[in-house]
């Protein structure tokens, strides 16, 4: 009579389904890695990434969000390689802003917002002028500041000559980059030392007067679209130094122009997405 033969021992191994799941996460890793290696970085869209995790939208003081634009323009562009993308991560967020102010990798001569605040920054580097400028981390603002002494005698609100001559050459830089410009605002502040005359009974009139007058000049002498052009007088009431120090007052007695930049609306809808 034959022998039965003994039932087939199975294998005692692991499960072999393990093998080709690991084999399939493995392929799919290094499709996707493939897919990103191809791809690119909006610039634009990673630097407002960066600043809604910093505490703002790149907004400088009196002036605007994106968000809160109702303007249209030009769409921006600009991509990022990934190996610039990479070199532009800054290692935590608080370095991001010195990062910004060494000029950015690729926007610096990419974006035309940017060379307007290089174009400007580099006019009053030549002309010795006295004078701050700064641009939001979102590249949205151009904050271009005046001490009083710069653009009129004290207690006065009309341009002096040298005065005139600044921002002449300012204006000329603001006409080359027109199309990158939705506004611009003037605004104008006192100190708190009270001011009692005939043509400015307190500091609201002569701050307001000062305003006005440099939106004149940009208007009627230079050029620059009226309907870019807006003034607004703060008296004594924003200080940006709060010391009552002879040069704390003289950092408060400003003019100040604001200079907003022209953006799709689609790209805001994108932004708040």
């Amino acid at each position: 009579m034959a022998r039965r033969r003994p039932p087939k021992q199975e294998n005692q191994g692991g499960d072999s389904w393990l093998t080709t799941y690991g084999d399939l996460v493995t392929l799919l890793l290094t499709f996707f890695v493939l897919l990103f290696s191809f791809s690119t970085i909006d610039a634009q869209k990673w630097r407002s990434f960066i600043s809604s995790f910093s505490g703002g939208s790149g907004i400088l003081d009196g002036g605007m969000s994106i968000g809160d634009s109702d303007v249209t323009g030009d769409e921006l562009s600009g991509d990022l390689d990934i190996e610039d993308f990479y070199n532009l991560i800054p290692e935590n967020l608080d370095d991001y802003k010195e990062l910004e102010e060494d000029q950015d990798l690729v926007t610096q001569d990419t974006d035309a917002f940017v060379r307007l605040y290089r174009s400007i920054e580099e006019f009053l580097d030549e002309q010795g002028i006295p004078g701050e400028v700064k641009i939001s981390e979102a590249h949205t603002e151009i904050l271009l500041r005046f001490k009083d002494s710069v653009l009129f005698d004290t207690g006065e609100a009309d341009i002096i000559d040298d005065a005139k001559e600044v921002l002449a050459g300012i204006s000329k830089v603001l006409l080359e980059f027109d199309d990158q410009i939705s506004r611009i605002r003037i605004d104008g502040h006192a100190d708190i030392r009270p001011i009692n005359t005939r043509l400015y009974p307190t500091n609201w009139e002569l701050s307001a007067k000062r305003a006005v007058n440099v939106v004149r000049y940009f208007s009627e002498e230079q050029g620059l679209e009226a309907s870019k052009l807006s003034a607004a007088a703060y008296g004594e009431f924003h200080p940006i130094d709060q010391d009552k120090s002879p040069e704390s007052l003289a950092r408060n007695r400003r003019v100040e122009i604001f200079i907003v930049r022209v953006v799709e609306p689609a790209q805001i809808i994108e932004e708040e997405e």
